[in-house]
């Protein structure tokens, strides 16, 4: 199991997870369409700024996860 997975486990308790990941999936295919669709930039740039927030995005849970777990 990974780190993430293990704070994922921490975080939410079983019976309340598979409830939350969905909603959380939901959310974030919703606001990807609506983004998509609203946003005035040509493809090619629209892609290179989500691969940037992608990027800074893992940085952020790779931090977390350094500050939650120092020894890993």
């Amino acid at each position: 199991m990974s780190d993430t997975d293990h704070l994922i486990a921490e975080l939410f308790p079983q019976e309340r997870r598979g409830r939350m990941m969905k909603g959380m999936l939901f959310g974030v295919l919703a606001g990807t369409a609506m983004a998509a669709l609203l946003t005035s930039q040509s493809g090619a740039a629209t892609r290179a700024a989500l691969r940037e927030r992608g990027l800074e995005l893992k940085d952020r849970v790779d931090e977390l996860l350094r500050r939650r777990h120092p020894s890993a």
